[in-house]
């Protein structure tokens, strides 16, 4: 414990290796500990890598890899074995549900077998794997093997062990390249930190306190509190054992000046173990921010923490585009700078650049219109719904997949608006709505879709969908006053007293006092429609 004029700081550590800091076992920590409820909860956030415009791109790409490979097959005689897929830290499993369901209706399109694919979800924590093992959207997949789980530790696992099929994939056991997605990962794992000016190369060593006593905190409350302080010492002997990451940072120590260097060593090994399970390399899809460019690492200060519930840091992703390179692999990466999301694909394969379907679909998907565009577009739109009209709206709805978060964004302008549609947009909002919920991935967060849906349907005088939709909303969160208050009014407004009185009547035993309940049993005995949905 250390005293300044008007602060008492707590020492957490002092002077350690940035990748061997207490900073990455708090982190751990906080994962373990949250699970699921770290993206539940949105503490973690992830929406802008887990939508459906990112997943229809990686789509893409993987089935124009698919088709590479089928095109070789003639010259590469193949097994049945599928191509499989592993997303590294999957957290809530939202991106793997829209992944997978673009995928399987390219498989149709195509007249390709869906079994011809199998997505690996991996993470470090076992309670996430049994959350999605339970999640009703993934169990169409499971049950049609194209779906499994394992877990996987970027740290220093060497397999992927499958739980559901029971298989192992072990070196060189893929007779197919493995497909390796890594979104918001690299950002958050532990990562090494060098000052390089000049030719010379320095180790930064980390010091860590805090303002308040560490032992009245747990793992999040630390890394929301925790101030980091930086010095630097030269490196008595190569920073690394093996060649290949040594001659990369090398490559830094003769270019780069005046400049803080993160350097994902951890990611590199991964990647590495990765790429030895097949007999034909792999493919990284990875999506973060960070940079490509070697002029973007340059000047750089001492990273400061993200923080949000865990914390994250830029990716540097010119380290991963050399490591791709320098084994005779292609590095796609944008050519427009990107302002949120760097998407990239990185093919280390033999003969990469033959890959014309794969190297296509990146061009279309990401170099034409990418998902950062998308992202930049979603924020202009969200400052502007309030003035959208239907048509405005449903375009922007269509051009994102029908994504079900953007959809929630604008249910207050479409309740807004419902009263006025005509029956063309009566008829292609509703076709809508059904397309957002069929992909529509729940989490059990806060906000209540399947009630913000009906509350749209009823001000559309869709009554039966409105029902349909309060159903669901009960069936994910349970009975309340408004939602059963609810259901009765689009009895109601059918015909149907009986069944609002019954409603009504289950509200009063359970709450005799309900003043709305009583407000609208004498609606219903008089006959009056005229009160609306809350």
């Amino acid at each position: 414990m250390e005293k300044t004029a008007e602060t008492t700081w707590y020492v957490l550590e002092q002077r350690q290796p940035f990748a061997q800091s207490l900073l990455w076992h708090l982190q751990r920590h906080y994962f373990d500990a949250r699970g699921v409820e770290a993206w539940r909860q949105g503490e973690v956030p992830h929406y802008i890598t887990c939508n459906p415009t990112v997943a229809t791109s990686y789509a893409e790409i993987v089935f124009g890899l698919f088709c590479d490979r089928s095109h070789r097959a003639a010259a590469e005689p193949l097994n049945d074995e599928p191509l499989y897929i592993c997303e590294l830290g999957a957290g809530s499993g939202r991106f793997a549900f829209h992944f997978l369901d673009r995928l399987t209706r390219l498989c149709v399109e195509a007249g390709v077998p869906s079994q011809s694919f199998r997505y690996v979800l991996t993470d470090p924590v076992d309670g996430n794997l049994q959350f999605w093992k339970d999640h009703r959207r993934f169990q169409p997949f499971i049950d049609g093997g194209l779906l499994d789980v394992a877990l996987f530790d970027i740290s220093e696992s060497t397999e992927i062990a499958m739980h559901l099929s029971g298989r192992t994939i072990t070196a060189g056991g893929l007779e197919r390249p493995l497909v390796v997605i890594a979104n918001y990962v690299f950002d958050t794992i532990p990562q090494d930190l060098f000052y390089v000016d000049e030719g010379e190369c320095l180790q930064c060593l980390v010091s860590l306190a805090v303002d308040r006593d560490p032992g009245t905190m747990d793992a999040a409350e630390l890394l929301q509190h925790v101030q980091c302080h930086y010095d630097r010492q030269p490196l008595d002997a190569p920073a690394y054992e093996e060649p290949w990451l040594q001659q990369i940072l090398a490559g830094y120590q003769n270019s780069l000046t005046d400049t803080h260097l993160l350097f994902p060593a951890m990611g590199l090994r991964c990647l590495q173990r990765l790429k030895t399970l097949s007999k034909q390399g792999l493919l990284l899809l990875s999506a973060d921010k960070g940079d490509h460019r070697l002029t973007a690492l340059t000047g750089k200060a001492a990273p400061d923490l993200v923080r949000h519930g865990s914390f994250s840091l830029n990716v540097n992703y010119h380290a991963i585009k050399m490591y791709c390179e320098r084994g005779g692999g292609l590095a796609m990466f944008p050519r427009a700078q990107h302002r949120s999301l760097n998407v990239s694909a990185c093919l280390m394969v033999e003969d990469a650049v033959d890959h014309l379907e794969t190297r296509r679909a990146f061009q279309r998907h990401v170099q034409d219109f990418s998902p950062d565009d998308f992202y930049t577009i979603t924020r202009h739109a969200c400052r502007t719904i309030g003035e959208m009209s239907v048509a405005d709206i449903l375009a922007y709805l269509r051009l994102s997949h029908y994504d079900s978060h953007l959809f929630s964004l604008s249910l207050p302008r479409l309740c807004t608006l419902a009263d006025g549609l005509d029956r063309d947009e009566h008829r292609a909002l509703s076709d809508t709505i059904d397309r957002v919920w069929d992909l529509y991935f729940p989490l059990g967060e806060n906000l209540n879709l399947a009630n913000g849906i009906a509350l749209l349907l009823f001000e559309m005088g869709a009554y039966r969908q409105a029902l349909k939709f309060l159903a669901r909303s009960v069936e994910m969160y349970g009975q309340d006053t408004g939602t059963l208050a609810n259901m009765a009014l689009c009895h109601l407004f059918l015909g149907q007293e009986q069944e609002a009185k019954a409603l009504l009547q289950t509200m009063l035993a359970n709450d005799p006092a309900n003043a709305r309940a009583q407000e609208l049993k004498s609606l219903v005995d008089s006959g009056s429609r005229e009160e609306g949905a809350d």
